[in-house]
């Protein structure tokens, strides 16, 4: 006897048997191996009149029996498909399609455990198409990366757990409206337990394209909670009211974070309250506090932790010793070290940040037009704004 494959992918083959046969067969080719008769109830209560319905039909030949298991012994499309998901996309699309695709059982339990498997299907196709375009953008590979996740999500529906990395993979690529609009697709269907994720996420990419109100918004109602996300959120609209005018704000914010992150030991909470407390106190005029105190504080923690430089610490330094007005020199070194740090990571806000705090140590204006192009290239609506008011 040769062996048998069932397709399960897409519509189910025209000599399934009916319910609650199907359902059997479905389940134990999706879990081949030995399954128990315990387990086997779980999803098909009436195991007797399964049996019944598959006999007489050709799968009755490969079901076997072992004491109190069963399994039936075939291959499957299914089987295939997860043998090559998360390494090669363009077979897992070629095999892809709806898990028994139009099949609704009359069996509650099955039911549910169908559709859990439906999305895992699903899943499996999308984490293989964010892993895949992940490889493409750290090869600098943008457009390519861009076109596919285009191409998929034109084909295919999201699934809320891995729709949050194909956010994240956006906002990498400085794609914030991109971001924003799949996490809005999901945002009512993601689990309750990364919910703050999603919804700090959300907000902080809508302001970074430009929806400020909208943001503000979001991130507002998530520091109201008990999550640790709100304290991301307090940074995120510290940050906002860093360059809109309200220093003062984004000083008391920044304080609260690290606060905080001292008494739980949260390292990069701490890191990046010192920046935006350094920040703050910048656009609040107090130069001499940010560069003699705070930044060198934020320098000195990476430093003591292992890590480089980020190019948003240098730069900032450098700004807060140009408008200082004690250091333009060691300012302009700095600024050219943040940028090129950030020239090194690809990342267009540290070097838009770097090439302004080169305009302020130089006073020459071709810095400030570099920095408005990197800007424009961060998708960064609140520095955009900055930028195009620091030249009026």
């Amino acid at each position: 006897m040769g062996r048998l494959k069932i397709h399960l992918l897409g519509p189910l083959p025209a000599d399934f048997p009916k319910s609650p046969g199907a359902e059997l067969l479905i389940y134990l080719t999706a879990r081949p191996g030995w399954r128990s008769l315990e387990e086997l109830r779980l999803v098909v209560p009436d195991l007797a009149e399964a049996l019944k319905a598959i006999k007489n039909t050709p799968y009755d030949a490969y079901l076997e029996a072992q004491g109190t298991e069963l399994r039936l012994n075939v291959d499957s499309d299914l089987l295939e498909y997860w043998e090559v998901a998360y390494r090669d996309l363009d077979r897992v699309r070629a095999l892809y399609d709806e898990l028994a695709k139009g099949f609704k059982s009359p069996i509650p339990a099955f039911q549910t455990w169908l559709e859990k498997e439906r999305e895992e299907t699903l899943r499996g196709l999308w984490g293989t198409a964010v892993g895949y375009a992940g490889y493409l953008a750290d090869q600098r590979r943008l457009d390519e990366a861009r076109a596919t996740l285009a191409e998929m999500e034109a084909a295919y529906p999201l699934e809320p757990r891995t729709a949050l990395d194909l956010a994240d993979l956006y906002w990498r690529m400085n794609l914030p409206e991109d971001t924003a609009r799949v996490l809005l697709a999901v945002r009512d269907r993601v689990h309750e337990r990364v919910r703050p994720r999603a919804e700090l996420n959300l907000g902080a990419a809508l302001i970074r394209a430009g929806e400020i109100e909208r943001g503000r918004a979001l991130l507002e109602a998530l520091i109201e909670t008990e999550y640790d996300e709100r304290y991301w959120a307090l940074l995120h609209l510290g940050g906002l009211e860093a360059l809109t005018g309200a220093p003062e704000a984004a000083l008391a914010r920044a304080r609260e974070v690290r606060r905080v992150a001292e008494e739980v030991g949260e390292a990069d909470l701490y890191l990046m309250s010192l920046l935006l407390e350094g920040e703050a106190l910048i656009r609040a005029g107090r130069t001499k506090e940010a560069a003699a105190r705070v930044l060198p504080m934020a320098l000195g923690f990476q430093e003591m932790q292992g890590r480089p430089f980020s190019p948003i610490s240098l730069a900032l330094l450098a700004e807060a010793q140009a408008l200082w007005g004690k250091g333009k020199t060691r300012a302009k070194e700095l600024a050219e070290k943040a940028f090129r740090r950030a020239r090194e990571l690809r990342d267009p806000y540290g070097a838009s940040r770097a090439l302004w705090a080169m305009h302020l140590a130089t006073g020459e204006p071709g810095p400030l037009e570099m920095a408005r192009i990197e800007a424009e290239k961060a998708r960064h609506a609140p520095w955009e704004a900055f930028l195009k008011q620091a030249g009026v």
